[in-house]
Parts: C-alpha cells; sequence; structure tokens
C-alpha cells in the first residue's frame, strides 16, 4: 500500500512529466533550443503574422463562398451554375504551393514581365516600414498580403459554397419556405428572410475545423512568401529538433480547435432561433 502510494507521488510530482505539466499551469514552455529565447513571447511574436493570414483568408473565404453557394442553390441546374461550379472545383484542385509559385513568377517584382511587377516577391513589411505613417504602413501590410492572402483563400472556396449550396437546397424544400411563397412574398424576402439562416448551420460547422486548418495551411504559403509566422517558424524548428517550440505550436493548434467549436456553438445560437443554451 505504502509503495503504491510513494509510486503515485513520485509520478505525479517528481517526474519530467509531472513538471511539464507544472510548466504548463504556468503558461511556460521551456526554452529554444536552438536560440535559447523562451518559447512564449517567440510565439506571441510570430502569431500576428499566421493570424493575419488566416483570419483575412477565412473572412474573404466565408464572403465569397456564402453568396456563390447561395447562387448555385438559387440558379440549380442552369449553364452559369454548372459553369460556376466547374470553376471553383477547378482552382479547388490546384495545389496551393503552385498557384503561390505562379503568383510569384507572373505578379512580383520578379516577374519578366515589367508590367506585371505589382507586388512585393515576399516578407510582411518594407524594408522601410519604420519610416512610414500609420495608413501608409497599413497599406504596406495590405500589400505584402494580397499575394499569399489570395492563395490561402480560392482552396475553400469551392467546399464552403458547396456546403452552403447543400444546405440552402435542404432548406427550400422544407413546407415553410412553400408556404412562405404560396403568401405571395418575394424571393428575395423567401431567401434572405426565412431560408438563409438556417441554410448557414452547415458551413457554421465547418468553422470548427476550419480555424486550424488555415493556420496549418499557411505553413507552405509562409516559407514560399518568406513570412516569419507560425508556420515558417515550424518548419525551421522541426529541421532543428527544437522539441519545445514544437509542442507549443500543437498545443496552440488544439486551443485553436477548442475556440473554433466554441464559436461554432455561439454561432448556432445567433443564426438559429431554436438553439438556446441556459
Amino acid at each position: 500500500m505504502y509503495q503504491t502510494r510513494d509510486k503515485l507521488r513520485v509520478f505525479f510530482t517528481d517526474t519530467r512529466f509531472a513538471t511539464y505539466w507544472k510548466n504548463l499551469l504556468r503558461l511556460d514552455f521551456g526554452v529554444s533550443i536552438a536560440t535559447r529565447q523562451p518559447v512564449i513571447p517567440a510565439l506571441v511574436s510570430k502569431l500576428k503574422y499566421s493570424l493575419s493570414l488566416s483570419v483575412v483568408s477565412l473572412v474573404l473565404a466565408y464572403l465569397i463562398a456564402i453568396p456563390l453557394g447561395i447562387f448555385s442553390a438559387v440558379e440549380r441546374n442552369t449553364k452559369v451554375e454548372r459553369s460556376l461550379t466547374l470553376a471553383v472545383f477547378v482552382l479547388y484542385s490546384l495545389p496551393s504551393f503552385f498557384v503561390a509559385t505562379l503568383l510569384l513568377l507572373l505578379f512580383s517584382e520578379g516577374s519578366d514581365f515589367a508590367f506585371l511587377r505589382i507586388f512585393p516577391t515576399g516578407g510582411f513589411q518594407s524594408l522601410d516600414f519604420d519610416e512610414l505613417t500609420t495608413w501608409a504602413r497599413i497599406g504596406d501590410v495590405l500589400w505584402h498580403l494580397v499575394l499569399p492572402v489570395t492563395c490561402l483563400t480560392y482552396g475553400s472556396l469551392a467546399g464552403i459554397s458547396r456546403y452552403m449550396r447543400t444546405g440552402l437546397l435542404e432548406v427550400l424544400s422544407a413546407d415553410y419556405i412553400r408556404t412562405a411563397r404560396a403568401k405571395g412574398l418575394p424571393e428575395r424576402t423567401v431567401i434572405g428572410k426565412h431560408a438563409l439562416k438556417n441554410g448557414l448551420l452547415p458551413i457554421i460547422t465547418l468553422l470548427a475545423g476550419l480555424l486550424p486548418a488555415v493556420l496549418g495551411g499557411s505553413v507552405i504559403i509562409e516559407y514560399i512568401f518568406g513570412i516569419p509566422g507560425i508556420g515558417l517558424w515550424t518548419i525551421t524548428s522541426i529541421y532543428l529538433r527544437d522539441y519545445n517550440v514544437i509542442m507549443g505550436v500543437q498545443l496552440l493548434t488544439t486551443v485553436l480547435v477548442l475556440l473554433g467549436m466554441l464559436l461554432t456553438d455561439v454561432s448556432y445560437a445567433l443564426v438559429d432561433p431554436r438553439i438556446r443554451y441556459h
């Protein structure tokens, strides 16, 4: 009995595993093996770059995909809808690293065509960023984000728009939608006021997995465009076997999954009045 108790005490108090969890409770992830700097400050400093890419691309994907899904549901089986579906899935089939390389070759400052040298070849800001005004800094960052955000956004359009289309088609066949049309309500009112909220439920469900997925997808994009975010940091840490950094990034991904689930549940209550949390 006493031996078992001592073993349990040692396991929960005197092992490296126990020490690791004690440090986690204090948000202490140790130091980077490569730089000898604490992991948390470095993680926070790089998070702004990755979140700038991920959040902007996620918002754009939803803003573009929802109207596409609504249009596809309302105009289903028409030539325009089929052409749009084909174009979206062609984009979806293109790997992000291929599109990123192609955009750099065509539209960056290293392009062979002088009139297409519009965007920088990489980085998050210009060398003279500190000398710019506030609005000029914002414009400079947005200028650097155009190409990487484009690469992160187009891949999500097909999936989100298809979920939106499927969800809205199911709602449009419901009895209360037929009743609304029988009352003589305009089609815009039927779609926008009665069908849209319930049609949003399938794509809200995707939100739980999209946050970590987009952040993970930015690894390749950050590497290609030389953006010093978590993705590029993770690749470098894997090469250097910097385990403390890798564990910190994985824990952040887990937190993002939980945050996505929380946002999904809250969004359910906002969109569907039948759902209430007590």
